[in-house]
């Protein structure tokens, strides 16, 4: 009686461990997230915006309207402002590069979106 109850428990946790990876691995299919690209963020925002994109002025944004531009967070906003600050505002666009945060990919995206007018 022992050995039979034994045997049945046994049963019942292997029974247990396959419903449960099977549970666990189907949710996570389930669950996945695809990554959206900086590339396409970028696309959809200016696909959003239309033809008439009416570029934000580097100069003049607060950290609020920098934070609405793909790529760019709380940090970046604010590192956009300070560096802003630091240098006594943009005078070129190619100044945007030396903020951190900003590389490649990220300015590439944002020298369509943005101006430096005074």
């Amino acid at each position: 009686m022992k050995q039979c109850s034994m045997i049945l428990k046994r049963i019942w946790h292997k029974v247990l461990f396959i419903l449960f990876s099977a549970f666990i691995i189907t949710g996570l299919n389930s669950l996945s997230v695809t990554a959206i690209t900086l590339q396409e963020k970028c696309q959809e925002y200016k696909n959003k915006r239309g033809h008439n994109i009416q570029k934000i002025n580097l100069n003049k944004a607060t950290e609020k309207e920098l934070e609405y531009l793909p790529g760019i967070g709380i940090k970046t906003a604010r590192a956009i402002v300070d560096h802003r600050k630091s240098i006594n505002g943009f005078k070129s666009l190619e100044q945007l590069r030396r903020v951190r945060g900003i590389g490649d990919e990220t300015y590439n995206c944002l020298k369509d979106l943005v101006t430096v007018s005074k």
